[in-house]
């Protein structure tokens, strides 16, 4: 059924073979022609609401005896009701975010998952947000790289650069969240 869509959020959840569970602070999403552009955390949701994502991620990752990372994608409506929307059974474009923002990665809570060691408590630095590369913003991000020191570049190494393919990612640290973004929206790097 449709749903009066307020937002998309999501979580990012590591385990062991051991049932211990990193987990990462709920992360907010907004989509350009259906692409993931921009993921900030923390997300600006209500407690209770952050609260139930968190549950319900951790009741499926103990469901499914998760050994790694997945993330828990969840539609959020107007009355804050909580749907999960999908589940990605790996680390996740929205978590790239954790590499600068938190004292340990989604990649790095993998990795101690496969191995079986132990999950360390996340713990977020930072506020920050995330925002996507495809093929036709590559080059015009590095050329203005120089002009963005607080820039985290990120540059996936593909070989050929395709319109609406991910080919990295910036992420950007600040404790004014809507102002990067509105300085993002700003930048003709992503109105191509």
């Amino acid at each position: 059924a449709q749903i009066d869509l307020l937002k998309e959020v999501s979580v990012v959840i590591s385990g062991n073979s051991n049932g211990e569970q990193s987990v990462f602070p709920v992360i907010e999403n907004e989509h350009r022609n259906n692409i993931l552009h921009i993921s900030n955390c923390p997300a600006f949701i209500k407690a209770e609401t952050e609260q139930e994502c968190y549950q319900i991620a951790a009741k499926i990752a103990s469901g499914l005896n998760l050994v790694g990372t997945m993330c828990v994608e969840f539609f959020i409506d107007t009355k804050h009701q909580v749907y999960v929307n999908e589940i990605a059974p790996r680390p996740h474009n929205s978590g790239h975010l954790t590499i600068e923002a938190c004292n340990v990665s989604q990649f790095d809570t993998h990795i101690l998952g496969v191995c079986g060691w132990e999950m360390p408590k996340v713990k977020l630095f930072e506020s920050a947000i995330m925002v996507n590369l495809l093929g036709q913003h590559l080059q015009p991000a590095k050329d203005a790289i120089t002009k963005h020191v607080d820039w985290y570049f990120h540059d996936y190494g593909k070989a050929e650069a395709k319109h609406n393919r991910k080919m990295g990612h910036i992420t950007i640290l600040t404790d004014n969240i809507e102002l990067s973004k509105l300085q993002i929206q700003n930048d003709p790097i992503w109105d191509k």
